[in-house]
């Protein structure tokens, strides 16, 4: 026998909730969906969360979930399942055999979400898997020299290859020193962070919203880690990022 569906939405979503603890997912798609087409438009934010978070788990495709977990981590930044999305988002990537998109994916989680649970599992991932990583960049590194070495090698070239753009490489390293939702919090402190002697900048990165506060950039993890260090010792919060090839300057 179903569970009966209260008409109040966030008791609707406990019953999905528990229809999918239970191992009663069919039940708790038609729950989720019946919420979904009645109650998600005037539900607030903590609601549509939860529900995106319990579409993304219930959905058997790997690449639809992968959709609403995206929806979580752009439309709701530090929320509730954004973390979690995260996580889920790098597993289905390495899973599919992309490693950079991985890292970028758990980067991503050890520099936003500095309180989440999932932090420690993100950089176990990301250690366990460095060698890869770098690998994957400098096989994209090559690829875009060889590319340009061949365009030069063929006379019959219409168009000049284009020169190398540090976005076209899938992996560089750069020191981040805080992520903000606040544009005025970003530029104070990228306004004490240069007071202290560094060069900042203000960039987004593909998959989310935040603006990064960040300081060079780097093609080895080596560099990176010294001046790392070397702003700590000033004080300043700071980790390693690894998407520096998706950044987009500030506006």
């Amino acid at each position: 026998m179903g569970l009966a569906v209260p008409a109040d939405a966030q008791q609707r979503l406990d019953v999905v909730d528990s229809l999918a603890s239970a191992g009663r997912a069919d039940e708790a798609r038609v729950a989720l969906e019946s919420w979904w087409e009645n109650q998600r438009v005037g539900s607030g934010r903590r609601e549509r969360q939860r529900g995106l978070w319990l579409r993304a788990i219930l959905t058997v495709d790997p690449r639809l979930a992968g959709l609403d977990f995206q929806r979580l981590v752009l439309e709701f930044p530090g929320g509730s399942y954004s973390d979690e999305a995260l996580v889920r988002l790098g597993l289905i990537s390495s899973a599919g055999g992309d490693v950079p998109r991985a890292a970028r994916y758990f980067q991503t989680l050890v520099t936003d979400y500095p309180r989440s649970p999932q932090r420690r599992r993100a950089q176990e991932w990301l250690a366990e898997n460095l060698g890869a990583i770098e690998e994957a960049a400098l096989t994209a590194e090559a690829g875009v020299e060889f590319q340009a070495g061949a365009a030069d090698a063929d006379a019959r070239e219409p168009e000049p290859s284009p020169p190398f753009r540090a976005e076209t490489v899938s992996t560089r390293y750069a020191v981040q020193v805080g992520a903000f939702e606040s544009e005025e919090r970003a530029r104070r402190l990228l306004a004490s962070v240069n007071a202290s002697g560094f060069r900042a900048r203000i960039v987004r990165v593909l998959g989310s919203s935040l603006l990064r506060v960040r300081i060079g950039a780097f093609l080895d993890r080596t560099g990176a880690v010294e001046l790392m260090d070397r702003v700590r010792r000033r004080g300043h919060e700071a980790t390693i990022a690894v998407d520096v090839a998706e950044e987009e300057p500030m506006q």
